[in-house]
């Protein structure tokens, strides 16, 4: 079947006044169910966080955890005598040794205070804080004990505000430690889950307690540290890419899901490579990539080794692509979380459009949409941190977020888009760093010549999105006209300028065309060479938006006139040659606000009160003797 493509501008304009909604609805939050209530660590801010070590030794049958943290800083003021890391004032410090020797400490108020002779600026300082307690009892939830199938397990989950429950940290996001070691004391006949590569596994006696040597040499930020222990059963194999080079992967797992994971698994290596290919290479190829098993729903993107509640498709590609976007490059602040999570979850749309099926692509963005326009307000930008669930809003900084990627792509074209994607990722200021919204913006007005402030500032910074009404009908047996008018769901946004796309079909064949749709009230003639049967909007789902298509009148009823229009407080409705049954109203979203008893006999002008009508766009739907017609009315 042949295809056409038309890109055609647009005439008639009228201001539409932007409809009240109501105020942002709360969505789900994925994965994460810390508490509301949080004390905000920003503590350390006069150090550089070169090296941590951490010495734990776990039972996940008990809740308790004892050890050390050895870290090492560098001072950024002269004269440095005092520093402190964030642990909760519920854990016990037993002790603190600075050059071979203990050093008073204070601990309280969530905080470990230290101070020492005085450092020069740009010195190196060295201390280990020894400790112990039971982390559960933090209101983050960062540190958990529970039970799977086959035995207990533990497990650490500290996004956003949860690192310093359990160990001695610098909870923040600006700087990230450098290297890491984790040295995991745990019970014979389980595993320890770290990050980076396992260097050696030791044995000790008597009682044959197993130690994790985990190695890590590339930054990290404090929330992407974690550890699991339970009896897993253990995986791996080498994911090959096309420049020859592989990544070691590596899958603890709950024994009684091994039958479930092998059929499952196969879809990581095509995930690995097509991100690999589109994203730049995979951040940590020196290392590994992996997935441990834990208790809590959904998942976790912990540097290196991904904590999974299962290993299903979606899941393991949003934890894979956070790799890239989350753990090489961190957002700034809190604020900026959707560079992490919309990343990812637009991430498994890209995913199921490299190895699934069309159809199974679609039917992402297709839940995608319905998801993010379920709230009529509601941000991409984060401006509430204080409130996780309101953080972790599945609706906005997940799917909402997922479809501006997706449209931003389609506004400047899958070149531009995945070019600036990997020029963000490389950018020596953020890679391995902090970013922040600004600075992927000006990877993507860089690689696109195009200013795109104003369409971020209307689907990041701003609320709601555009719901349009468009009707259409036949003009003769080539010609269309198209009827397109759009309010919005918040007053935030007056207007939202778009590309849409249609699918027409005819008789023997079909085409593909592009209207910009650039005021709120348009009108668009279009000859197509063919009959058109049938009318398809936006068919590649690439607007975050809300559609009604109305089939307006061809033939029977084309004698149907409505004035004054747009109306005030009256409008009269006369059709030629036959008598009007029935007469309704309805808004653009299809909803009926007004019916109306006919009395009138055929060729009588009907006068319909529509005084009471908010200011806006409206259908008005006519039944004559069998035959119906649909006519858009505005009302001013």
């Amino acid at each position: 079947m042949r295809k056409v493509v038309f890109i055609i501008g647009l005439f008639c304009s009228m201001l539409v006044m932007a409809q009240d909604m109501e105020a942002i609805i709360k969505g789900e939050r994925a994965a994460y169910e810390a508490k509301k209530n949080y004390k905000f660590k920003r503590s350390g801010q006069e150090y550089d966080l070169t090296y941590q070590q951490l010495n734990l030794t776990i039972d996940p049958g008990v809740r308790y955890i004892s050890g050390s943290v050895y870290s090492e800083l560098i001072a950024l003021e002269s004269n440095f005598t005092q520093f402190s890391f964030d642990l909760d004032s519920r854990m016990t410090v037993d002790s603190v040794h600075f050059e071979g020797g203990s050093i008073p400490f204070v601990h309280n108020n969530d905080e470990v205070t230290l101070v020492i002779p005085s450092r020069a600026k740009d010195d190196q300082v060295d201390v280990e804080i020894f400790y112990q307690g039971d982390p559960s009892v933090n209101e983050q939830n960062g540190f958990s004990f529970d039970y799977q199938q086959s035995g207990p397990i533990s497990w650490t989950l500290s996004e956003p505000y949860g690192a310093y429950g359990w160990w001695p940290c610098k909870q923040q996001l600006y700087d990230k430690i450098d290297s890491l070691d984790m040295n995991i004391t745990i019970p014979k006949n389980n595993k320890a889950a770290g990050m980076g590569n396992l260097v050696q596994v030791d044995t000790l006696y008597p009682d044959s307690s197993l130690v994790f040597h985990w190695e890590h040499r590339y930054p990290i930020a404090t929330y992407l540290v974690a550890v699991a222990v339970t009896d897993y059963y253990e995986e791996s194999h080498y994911i090959k890419f096309s420049d020859g080079d592989s990544i070691f992967h590596l899958d603890y797992i709950y024994p009684s899901y091994k039958p479930q994971a092998d059929t499952l698994r196969w879809a990581i290596d095509g995930m690995m490579r097509g991100f690999d290919s589109l994203f730049g290479d995979y951040p940590f190829r020196k290392e590994k990539y992996g997935h441990a098993m834990f208790g809590r729903g959904g998942g976790m993107e912990h540097q290196t080794m991904s904590f999974m509640s299962r290993l299903d498709f979606d899941l393991m590609a949003h934890e894979l692509a956070h790799q890239w976007f989350g753990n090489k490059i961190t957002c700034g602040s809190w604020q900026d979380l959707w560079l992490n999570e919309s990343w990812a979850t637009y991430s498994n749309a890209i995913a199921r459009e490299l190895i699934k099926s069309k159809e199974e692509y679609h039917e992402f963005l297709i839940k995608s949409i319905s998801r993010a326009t379920r709230n009529y307000g509601g941000a991409v930008y984060a401006y509430d941190t204080t409130n996780v669930n309101e953080l972790f809003n599945g609706d906005m900084r997940y799917r909402k977020g997922a479809m501006v990627l997706h449209q931003l792509r389609w506004e400047i074209g899958d070149s531009a888009f995945f070019e600036a994607t990997r020029n963000y990722l490389k950018n020596t200021d953020m890679c391995y760093g902090f970013a922040y919204t600004a600075d992927f913006i000006d990877e993507m007005e860089a690689a696109s010549n195009t200013n795109l402030s104003p369409f971020f500032d209307r689907y990041v910074y701003k609320e709601g999105f555009p719901i349009l009404s468009v009707e259409w009908n036949r003009i003769n047996t080539k010609t269309i006209n198209i009827n397109v008018s759009q309010t919005t769901s918040h007053p935030s946004v007056e207007f939202f300028p778009l590309r849409i796309q249609f699918y027409a079909k005819w008789e023997g064949g079909d085409s593909i065309f592009t209207i910009v749709h650039s005021q709120a009230i348009e009108n668009i003639i279009l000859d197509l060479g063919h009959k058109v049967e049938e009318l398809i909007i936006d068919p590649n789902y690439w607007n975050l938006a809300k559609y009604t298509l109305f089939e307006g009148d061809h033939s029977d009823m084309s004698a149907v006139s409505i004035y004054p229009n747009p109306a005030e407080q009256k409008v009269k409705v006369f059709v030629l040659d036959k008598k009007v049954d029935a007469l309704e109203i309805t808004d653009c979203l299809g909803r009926l606000v007004s019916e109306y008893e006919i009395l009138q006999l055929k060729n009588s002008t009907i006068d319909l009160d529509v005084s009471h009508l908010k200011p806006g766009p409206y259908f008005i739907k006519i039944s004559a003797e069998g035959n119906q017609s649909t006519t858009k009315m505005i009302k001013q």
